[in-house]
């Protein structure tokens, strides 16, 4: 008896594998590889080695109490739609998780307060609006509200550190609001069928399978039209623009593709390949706007 628990417990690899799964990943990746990009575009080269540790510091720490958050609040779901997460596993505690949010939050708000007021607000307005999401949102048609807020709130964030806030950036949330709805709907996407299965109602359930596919797709397409044709009219670059747009439309393209091949490993291509879409357009509008 002894032994077969002994046997049973995970191993130190597997809990530390558990901690870094916890806050989720690839959405973390990318999120914090937007910021350092946007950040270099603001400061025009390198921000300096001190203004970048912070504001990646910030963001990271924000996205540690989000995905962590997010792992507390579906723990119950997960353990009979998916046991085999951090903590319906074993891998990761109650506890573990809740000290993993409280030392991101604590970081987002130590290091973002040192980039001044107003940056700190929208940090923290960013971080709060993910939480908020996992708690109020993420399973009512209404989801996609919070990303509407906090995605295209990450370029003016970090211009409002480390340079000036310009008005055609503003014209980004026309633009970013079909991408984060096409963002969204990708990430649930690959959860459809166990979320519907549980009565949770997002946009994407709501949509079914083969029109939330098409949505999402669509939602990218009309990003990168908007931003096309905007361009000309708010910068002196629209073919910084227009080149994002091309690969934006590109990378929809090859998730169409994975699609066609295996539908489920187009489902789980589908956020990937979406968000990174929404990057790149995102700095390419910011880009343009920073050369003019």
């Amino acid at each position: 008896m002894t032994h077969s628990l002994a046997s049973s417990a995970p191993s130190r690899r597997d809990i530390i594998r558990g901690y870094l799964v916890l806050p989720h990943a690839v959405p973390v990746i990318v999120v914090m590889t937007a910021t350092a990009a946007f950040a270099l575009i603001a400061a025009g080269g390198w921000p300096g080695l001190s203004p970048m540790t912070r504001l990646l510091g910030a963001m990271f720490g924000g996205q540690l109490a989000i995905g962590a958050v997010n792992e507390l609040v579906d723990a119950d779901l997960d353990a009979v739609a998916k046991p085999g997460k951090p903590i319906p596993s074993g891998l990761v505690s109650h506890h573990g998780a809740r000290i993993v949010a409280i030392v991101g939050t604590g970081l987002m708000t130590i290091l973002g307060a040192t980039l001044g007021l107003a940056a700190f607000a929208l940090c923290a307005l960013g971080t709060g609006t993910g939480i908020a999401y996992n708690f109020w949102f993420k399973r009512t048609i209404w989801s996609w509200v919070p990303y509407l807020i906090a995605l295209p709130l990450l370029p003016i964030w970090v211009w409002t550190t480390l340079s000036t806030v310009r008005p055609g950036m503003l014209a980004i949330y026309p633009i970013g609001a079909a991408a984060v709805i096409a963002v969204q709907i990708a990430q649930s996407l690959p959860d459809l069928e166990a979320d519907a299965g549980s009565d949770v109602r997002t946009l994407a359930v709501a949509l079914g399978p083969q029109r939330a596919r098409r949505m999402c797709w669509g939602a990218m397409l009309g990003a990168a039209i908007l931003a096309t044709l905007l361009a000309p009219a708010l910068t002196a670059n629209a073919p910084l623009v227009w080149s994002a747009a091309v690969v934006a439309a590109a990378l929809v393209g090859i998730n169409a593709l994975i699609w066609r091949r295996d539908s489920r490993a187009g489902a789980l291509a589908c956020f990937p390949c979406t968000a990174i879409a929404a990057v790149v357009l995102g700095t390419g509008w910011t880009a343009a706007l920073a050369a003019s």
